[in-house]
């Protein structure tokens, strides 16, 4: 991918700006830039969220505004670069970021997706969900797959470069989606699974998540226009290297309103079960990213959510010890309103509450179906 701007404007989020909710910038003059000179850029909170808006002084016009919560919208008709969007003022390894893209309208270079830097060792990284005319690659590193979409792995290296810590070398990584993520939708990033997987090919990020990470709208090249609007959130945290404590969460089912719970039940091969209300430990799960997909450690048995290596329609779903067997990994796939399916990398059949309400009910597995009984949200525990 291009990255004139990349670096430069990733420089600006460690600054403090003024924090109006809508900028216009609008230039006439057309210059020549020098890389490590910073040119128009503000950044502030609002609503809770950061939020962080750079052009590089081109010709034409930019304009941001802030919307309530993590909402935000971007047109341009610009000749330059630059980059914009909402989130946070830190990063973490263990963020799952939702977010949902209303409006894209993009021609010319340029990226929609999550983005930041981390130090230690000093890197710049991306998710793409979506892109301009291009779609952005690079060195080719291998493959992820998360929250029901394949990425491809890029990497990239910046020698003498502006950065966020003044002119250096450095590694960029990033993750492309095979196909644009569909607008309209509520979607999720869960960060770990890319960390992770570049991690798997020799991609480490550093160790120092400090600087800001936000849903990035971003335009290069020069002769882009568009429109974006695009709204972010925190939908949960998960496991990855390098970064903080386990989160737990109850998984609901959205047609019996049951948990999943792992009954007290420590034998390899025992059922996974359902039950109601409760926050014992037993409903407790953590995820935890495993090759581009998730396992599941129930909290008070310590047992994995496993499909069995079963295939047939209303199969039981079971529960195993620490492994890393594809029967123990699944896929999370969006069901919309926050709620997902869940599908075994071994079985291919997604977990199943089978309509069932009483408490103590198996969990199944069934093929290929959007019923509301294959659909689960994570509720972190409190």
């Amino acid at each position: 991918m291009k990255r004139t701007l990349f670096y430069a404007a990733a420089f600006l989020f460690l600054l403090s700006g003024c924090s109006e909710d809508i900028i216009d910038v609008e230039l006439i003059a057309d210059e020549e830039i020098n890389d490590a000179y910073l040119k128009s850029y503000e950044s502030g909170t609002h609503d809770g969220y950061f939020w962080a808006l750079w052009t590089d002084d081109r010709p034409g016009w930019v304009n941001y505004q802030n919307g309530p919560g993590g909402n935000y919208s971007v047109s341009w008709d610009y000749s330059g670069n630059f980059t914009a969007g909402k989130g946070w003022n830190s990063g973490t390894v263990n963020r799952i970021v939702g977010y949902n893209i209303g409006v894209h309208n993009h021609s010319g270079g340029g990226v929609f997706g999550y983005y930041g830097w981390t130090r230690n060792p000093l890197i710049e990284y991306y998710v793409n969900e979506r892109w301009g005319n291009a779609r952005p690659t690079g060195e080719h590193r291998g493959t992820v797959t998360s929250d029901g979409a394949t990425y491809d792995i890029y990497t990239a290296m910046r020698v003498n470069a502006p950065s966020i810590d003044g002119t250096q070398t450095f590694r960029q990584v990033w993750s492309t989606r095979r196909t644009q993520a569909p607008t309209g939708q509520n979607r999720t990033i869960t960060f770990a699974n890319h960390v992770n997987a570049w991690a798997s090919v020799g991609l480490g990020l550093g160790s120092d998540w400090t600087p800001a990470a936000i849903l990035l709208t971003e335009a290069y090249g020069g002769n882009s226009q568009g429109s974006v609007n695009a709204t972010v959130w925190l939908a949960g945290q998960s496991g990855g290297s390098g970064g903080g404590g386990a989160t737990f969460y109850r998984i609901q089912n959205r047609a019996t309103g049951l948990f999943l719970d792992g009954m007290g039940r420590i034998s390899d091969g025992s059922n996974l079960g359902q039950y109601a209300h409760t926050n014992h430990q037993n409903a407790h799960w953590v995820r935890e990213a495993s090759g581009g997909f998730e396992r599941f450690r129930n909290r008070g048995t310590g047992l994995y959510i496993d499909g069995m290596g079963r295939t047939s329609n209303g199969a039981d779903a079971g529960q195993w010890a620490n492994t890393n067997h594809n029967n123990a990994q699944w896929s999370l796939e969006s069901a919309g309103d926050g709620y997902f399916r869940l599908r075994n990398r071994g079985t291919g059949l997604y977990l199943d509450g089978m309509g069932r309400t009483s408490n103590g009910a198996d969990v199944g597995q069934w093929v290929n179906t959007n019923h509301h009984n294959a659909h689960w949200r994570f509720v972190p525990v409190q």
